[in-house]
């Protein structure tokens, strides 16, 4: 133990001498040596008593190349996943409407298909129809694909992965349920949309002629097809938006807050409401759906519309030539 007595090592140090008064001397406070010295003093830990602090990480370490910080950028996207649901939402609620409900309802494939008709142009328009689909679906995918990317690249720079062997390592974030089935849903909403909508628009100019009895016709002549197809379609699409609006309202079971088996026992239950739910609205749309429409194909069109509608099954990539 050293003698309180004995000197410190602030005393110990060797000064060199200089003259007090010299404006020029080297340890003088207004020469260049001087200001060195006192900057090499003042981060000598034996005469601080704060603990060293590393330096501040600059902009480009904190900042995204949107510039942004990395937690703004993921509230950003988190928003434009989330609010671009509301317009297609809207669209869901027309679309089931007519396509399951008012069959259901008529049980005449001829009237709801009146029903259709009158409808779909007021969200079938030029400019309807990108604000209610087109947009807010491309919004939803890349802003998905944006965050899992950014999310990766802070998982990234969480582990100081600098080379590419190191950055391979660093796992991507687990995709959940909800993800994979958007992901499972893109291509069949995108086939529902080519075989509905492009091909009737490139073929004939329009999709004035494309309504229930065309599906209903399409479920007639090619029954393995369609059914596994509008069943996917439903399916999958019902369970990613039931899903999804369960999650943004806090009401699915990761946002339970209690622990222990109670917990647990809450985050079951909350899943058994989600799946309830979804199956519900799943059925219900099918029941219209597979059950009115695609058992009314036979006999719903003239001569001249099931050889248009035949064209257009014949039309599709891949699979026209089986239709």
């Amino acid at each position: 133990m050293a003698d309180p007595t004995s000197p410190s090592l602030i005393s110990m140090r060797e000064l060199d001498p200089s003259p007090v008064e010299s404006p020029l001397s080297p340890q003088s406070p207004s020469s260049p040596s001087a200001e060195k010295a006192k900057a090499d003093d003042s981060s000598s830990p034996y005469l601080d008593n704060k603990p060293h602090q590393p330096p501040k990480p600059t902009s480009a370490s904190t900042s995204t190349t949107l510039g942004l910080h990395p937690h703004t950028l993921t509230r950003t996207l988190l928003a434009l996943q989330k609010y671009s649901t509301y317009p297609f939402a809207l669209y869901l609620t027309f679309h089931i409407t007519n396509t399951s409900l008012l069959p259901l309802v008529t049980r005449n494939l001829h009237s709801a298909d009146s029903y259709l008709l009158l409808t779909r142009p007021y969200y079938q328009s030029q400019l309807l129809e990108p604000a209610l689909l087109l947009a807010p679906l491309a919004t939803h995918l890349l802003s998905g694909i944006a965050l899992r990317i950014h999310r990766r690249r802070l998982g990234i720079r969480r582990h100081g992965a600098e080379s590419r062997d190191e950055r391979r390592r660093v796992p991507w974030p687990k995709l959940s349920t909800q993800s994979v089935l958007g992901y499972l849903l893109f291509p069949l909403v995108a086939g529902h949309g080519f075989v509905n909508r492009w091909l009737p628009l490139r073929l004939e100019g329009g999709s004035s002629g494309v309504g229930l009895r065309f599906v209903a016709h399409g479920f007639a002549k090619h029954p393995l097809v369609a059914n596994l197809g509008y069943a996917a379609l439903v399916g999958v699409g019902v369970w990613h938006v039931v899903g999804g609006t369960a999650k943004w309202l806090r009401l699915s079971p990761e946002f339970v807050e209690e622990g222990g088996d109670y917990g647990r026992v809450k985050a079951r239950r909350r899943q058994w409401v989600v799946n309830g739910v979804a199956a519900f609205v799943a059925g219900l749309w099918m029941l219209g759906g597979l059950g009115v429409v695609g058992r009314g194909g036979k006999g719903v069109g003239t001569g001249w519309e099931i050889k248009a509608w035949d064209e257009i099954y014949r039309s599709v990539p891949v699979f026209g030539g089986w239709l």
